[in-house]
């Protein structure tokens, strides 16, 4: 029964660690090229300085040209988005995206 258990815990670890790479980045701010919504969430892409990000969080109005804030969560790679058929290669997730 032990031995199950472990190879279940170790199975488990590998599977997240080949899913999700995490970083803690702190706060991100802004001006939005490009959104959508789908699926309840809210799919931005942010210029900071000379960087993008792509970050996701829960749904809010967003327009191109909006500045905005977010506070990382995570980082997920090459997460696939069901509802918009599309693959980010890095995206933030966030508990909130905040229109400044």
């Amino acid at each position: 029964m032990k031995k199950i258990g472990l190879k279940l815990l170790a199975a488990a670890s590998l599977a997240m660690a080949s899913m999700l790479t995490w970083a803690q980045t702190g706060m991100h701010q802004g001006t939005v090229l490009e959104t959508m919504n789908s699926g309840g969430y809210t799919y931005v892409q942010i210029q900071e300085g000379d960087k993008t990000l792509w970050a996701a969080g829960p749904q809010v109005n967003l327009e191109k040209g909006d500045t905005v804030s977010v506070t990382s969560a995570g980082w997920m790679k090459d997460f696939h988005s069901k509802t918009l058929n599309r693959t980010f290669a890095d995206l933030l997730f966030v508990s909130k995206i905040v229109k400044e």
